[in-house]
This record gives structure tokens, sequence and C-alpha cells, in this order.
């Protein structure tokens, strides 16, 4: 039965993002190259799962920025907020934050990234119990540049608390990215 209700969550979140995202992804845009010291910051709302029965799903919020060091490497710093509530279990909010490298696979109209980012990560559950800990977040997604200035993109992102393995395996992140690009 959580398959059934996991992959119809899943399913209904992907069906209300493919048509905005298809729209987005046909309108016309100029092509743009990443440079030095590049500046790019911006929010978007993202859905988490640990795909496990016992856990509740939740949605939230997803802050980046990036300064550009080449034109394939910038540094990074990233943070978020999840509450979850949707489906069984108890319920939690998980908050990240991190520094890190992205690598920008090719940059033109759209730019795909790999991200890895190491920091602070913090599930509390309403009962007033705290996990938190040193963090790892590994996200692989895409940018598509309407305007030299203006970004639209998507982000899967998974989640790991180093030094409680065990209590906190993995989450995965889904993040739709809305930024703001200052070219140098």
């Amino acid at each position: 039965m959580y398959r059934e209700v996991c992959g119809a969550t899943i399913h209904n979140v992907s069906r209300y993002l493919a048509i905005p995202l298809a729209l987005v992804l046909l309108m016309p845009a100029g092509s743009s190259r990443a440079e030095m010291w590049d500046f790019k910051a911006g929010i978007g709302p993202v859905y988490g799962s640990k795909f496990s029965r016992a856990e509740k799903d939740g949605v939230g919020f997803q802050t980046y920025c990036e300064l550009g060091l080449n034109d394939v490497l910038s540094l990074t710093a990233g943070g978020g907020y999840t509450r979850h509530f949707v489906g069984e279990g108890s319920a939690y909010s998980l908050t990240n934050l991190g520094l890190g490298v992205l690598y920008n696979i090719d940059v033109l109209v759209v730019v795909p990234f790999l991200s890895l980012r190491m920091g602070w990560l913090q599930k509390s559950l309403d009962q007033g119990e705290i996990l938190s800990g040193l963090g790892l977040s590994v996200a692989i997604g895409f940018d598509y540049l309407l305007t030299e200035t203006f970004t639209l993109g998507f982000a899967a992102e998974y989640h790991g608390m180093l030094t409680e393995m065990e209590a906190f395996p993995a989450y995965a992140a889904f993040t739709g990215r809305v930024g703001f690009r200052l070219p140098y």
C-alpha cells in the first residue's frame, strides 16, 4: 500500500511540475556563459521524502547562492527547511545548511550541474526530540537561463547525516529553483 501512496504522491507532484517546466523550456532565451566572479542566488519550493512508510513526506523551501571561480567551478552555499506532515508516521521538521563546490557541466541555455556540500543537518520531531550533526548533500540538476540574469531550474538532492548514519541514513529532496544571476 505504501508504494501505491508514495507512487501516487510522486506522480501528482510530477504531473503539476511537468507542464510549467515544459513551457519554460520552450521559451526563447539567449546563450550565456559562466565567468569568474559570476554571482547567482535563488529560492524554490522543495518536496522531501525518506521513501519510508514509517516517515511522513514534506514540503518546504530551499535557498542557494553561488560565486563563480572560473567558467566551470563555483563556490556554493545553500540551506532549507522542510515540514513533514503528509502520510503515516510521526511529523517532523528538517533543516539543512551547507557550503561546498558546484561543477557546471556545460554553459549554454540549459546549464546542468553537480553540487557537493558539507554542513549542518537537523531533524526535529514534534515530540521534542532533536537529531543534528554533520551533514552531506549531493545534488544534480539544471538551470535554464531565461535571460542573462534570470534562471529557472530543478535539482534532485540527497542529504545524509554523517555523524548519525544509522539513525538518519538518507533523505531525498526535489527542488524547483528560481534564480537571479549577476554576471561579472
